[in-house]
């Protein structure tokens, strides 16, 4: 099966979904990846997090795919993906969910042309997937991110506190978070607050297995890798109602709040503190299960099963 990923940029976590992809019998993987893109994965080294994979900066030439999976429609590279290869069954990826703004509501008739490049849509989760029905595609799946969760499962002491992992930007909610910590210690709270902006995938895996509970208090978060990787971790979860993946993976293994609301955040921030051991324990086995499903091994195999259904071909 010769599957071809056209990517703006790099992220560790997509790096690790790759090679396991790229692992599976009978599979020829190769990734195209637009290194001129600077949102996704501006902390990583290309190298580094690419390595043992066949990629490189440009769309291959004397080779073509049978499947192409391919992100959205802003990027030039992906944009021209999706017009090469005639007969070649394209998949476009994108994880923006549904809202009633003008722009992603005119996207239906504005990207009418161009969407029928494809012949469905990969998505991270359930809000997405109503976007992706608006726009128009009769096949929708969902999962298109992973995540090493095997490198999250840490066993040993907690050192206690809340954690964050992510940029120290507006989007994110990183004055909301401030603040709210803020009010829980002024409320009489112990607890730490490690905030993570760059760090390297085992020095992450290493935060996520110190901390006794992950706080995300983003203003937008399309779906949120962090939070499958904060439940792979077993970490009781706090994040807001704008952060895609509650959806998924915050279930009885944590708390939603309000975008913007550093009092409630902080309330919630309170209660987690406050709880037992052992019920914070009970959360987070919780959360373990509800990550499996965005590991590694079960992306490969939603993405092989795609391919299969698409070409009618065996997969691995």
């Amino acid at each position: 099966m010769k599957i071809l990923f056209v990517w703006p940029g790099v992220t560790g976590y997509m790096g690790d979904c790759w090679r396991e992809l790229a692992a599976r019998e009978g599979v020829e993987l190769k990734v195209a990846v637009d290194l001129g893109e600077k949102y996704f994965g501006g902390a990583f080294k290309s190298e580094e997090v690419m390595r043992g994979l066949d990629w490189g900066d440009k769309l291959p030439e004397a080779w073509e795919p049978e499947v192409v999976f391919s992100v959205g429609w802003s990027n030039k590279m992906c944009r021209m993906a999706a017009k090469r290869w005639s007969g070649v069954k394209k998949v476009c990826c994108f994880d923006m969910p549904w809202e009633w703004r003008l722009r992603k509501v005119a996207a239906r008739w504005v990207l009418r042309r161009y969407l029928r490049n494809f012949v469905g849509a990969l998505v991270p989760g359930a809000q997405a997937a109503r976007y992706a029905r608006w726009l128009g595609f009769g096949k929708v799946w969902q999962g298109l991110f992973g995540t090493e969760t095997g490198r999250f499962r840490t066993s040993g002491p907690r050192k206690g506190g809340f954690l964050y992992v992510g940029r120290e930007a507006k989007e994110k909610g990183i004055d909301v978070l401030k603040t709210a910590y803020e009010l829980y210690r002024m409320r009489g709270g112990t607890w730490d607050l490690k905030v993570v902006s760059a760090a390297s995938p085992d020095e992450v895996a290493r935060y996520y297995g110190e901390a006794e509970a992950f706080v995300l208090a983003s203003r937008e978060e399309p779906w949120g890798v962090v939070l499958a990787e904060a439940a792979a971790a077993g970490l009781p979860i706090i994040c807001t109602d704008k952060c895609g993946a509650w959806h998924e993976v915050v279930k009885e293994n944590g708390i939603i709040v309000k975008a913007g609301d550093a009092e409630a955040l902080s309330r919630a921030m309170e209660k987690v503190a406050r709880m037992d051991e052992s019920d914070r324990l009970a959360m987070g086995e919780k959360g373990r299960k509800l990550a499996e499903e965005f590991g590694c091994a079960a992306w490969a195999d939603r993405v092989l099963a795609i391919a299969k259904e698409l070409t009618g071909k065996e997969g691995s």
